[in-house]
């Protein structure tokens, strides 16, 4: 039964499966909110769904045939160990992929020029499934390399593969707006709550909670917060941009500004590689994702 869940997932119908798990969250989320009567941002909605639209488009070859060819390649030529037992390739699939998706994820929040990137994901105001597939055209060329370890300890591609589409699914779930607490599952998972803290704007919950089903690494290198106050998603600095195509560049225009106001090229390096609060004057300006009552304006 196993193996065939795994080579169903691994196969052509992954990406049906996705998608039409993205659909369906999306559709019935915004079906209750129009039977509870209650209020739901429609334009941001579309701008998240026309954003995982084009970038699906995009990514064919970043997010699929390359990094595919990428872990067979490793794993037929390079991978230590010959052998693995179904059951085994599963865990070791599953650990590895949750604490690639943690480093990839903080590395995202904490370097410029991924934050960069990675910020669309977090330019909407609103929490909810359409804003799960919010991201670049880029994501999977930046996310290949993390997979490589993987296949050089010898998981199958199979069962990576099914392992990430149900990982993947997860991370979809995970952005429900309508799941509340739900007990002691907050303490070990990636929970809706867990994640919104995580899209939060508030100083207590800034670059807390990457992980994506455990939160197992987030306790471990420090990066987890515990509920304490309503998480209130978007940027320190909110923006109301619900076209797709300026949401894709916002944040390298973000990048761009903070590149033009130094003055030595030094300075205007070290904005791609340090951490996004940092600025050559030491001073916390308006853009700063910490301590926004701080900033200078």
């Amino acid at each position: 039964m196993i193996a065939e869940i795994v080579q169903f997932l691994s196969g052509p119908a992954a990406l049906f499966v996705l998608g039409g798990w993205y659909v369906a969250m999306v559709v019935g989320e915004r079906l209750a909110y129009w039977i509870q009567r209650r209020p739901y941002n429609d334009p941001d909605a579309r701008c998240g769904v026309a954003l995982n639209l084009t970038n699906s488009a995009v990514n064919l070859l970043g997010s699929v045939l390359f990094p595919v060819a990428l872990y067979l390649n490793v794993y037929d030529q390079l991978r230590l160990v010959e052998t693995m037992p179904l059951g085994v390739a599963i865990v070791v699939a599953f650990l590895w992929h949750d604490f690639a998706y943690y480093a990839e994820h903080r590395l995202a929040h904490r370097v410029g020029i991924l934050w960069a990137l990675h910020s669309v994901h977090h330019a909407s105001n609103e929490f909810n499934h359409s804003v799960a597939a919010r991201g670049t055209a880029i994501d999977g060329l930046m996310n290949a390399p993390w997979h490589i370890p993987a296949a050089l300890l010898g998981v199958p591609p199979a069962a990576y593969a099914a392992v990430t589409v149900a990982k993947q699914a997860f991370g979809i779930w995970n952005h429900a707006s309508w799941v509340g607490h739900l007990g002691r599952l907050e303490m070990l998972l990636c929970t809706p709550l867990n994640h919104k803290i995580h899209h939060a704007n508030q100083a207590v919950y800034i670059d807390r909670n990457y992980g994506q089903v455990l939160l197992l690494w987030d306790r471990l290198f420090g990066s987890h917060a515990p509920y304490t106050i309503d998480p209130v998603p978007g940027l320190v600095v909110p923006i109301a941009n619900t076209n797709p195509f300026k949401a894709q560049i916002t944040g390298m225009q973000w990048l761009s500004r903070r590149i033009a106001s130094a003055p030595r090229w030094q300075d205007k390096i070290a904005y791609l590689w340090k951490p996004p609060e940092w600025s050559h004057d030491g001073q916390c300006h308006s853009s700063c994702p910490k301590y926004a009552s701080l900033a200078v304006q």
